[in-house]
């Protein structure tokens, strides 16, 4: 089953830190983040899913984390889930 994540509730652990805040004005993720539309995906893959189950992660997300893998030539896809972690940018890029 095609998962879809809502943004999460800001008002439920409210720390005062935004990640919008924290990713500058000009970093490469935000103009390639406001060109792209990822949404496409969903349409395009929606007959792979099926109807029952365990929901899956948002395939825009997916999109979006091969998107990385690529951009910054990451070795690996463990790699790449132990990164997002700590790297603030791919955070607010994968809206986490």
């Amino acid at each position: 089953m095609m998962g879809y994540q809502d943004k999460a509730d800001e008002q439920l652990f409210h720390y005062g830190f935004h990640l919008e805040e924290r990713v500058r004005n000009n970093h490469p993720l935000r103009r390639i983040k406001e060109i792209i539309d990822f949404d496409f995906i969903r349409e395009e893959v929606k007959d792979l899913y099926g109807f029952n189950g365990n929901e899956s992660v948002n395939p825009k997300i997916i999109l979006r984390m091969i998107f990385l893998l690529f951009y910054y030539d990451v070795r690996s896809e463990r790699e790449l889930i132990l990164t997002i972690t700590e790297r603030l940018d791919w955070m607010w890029f994968l809206d986490r």
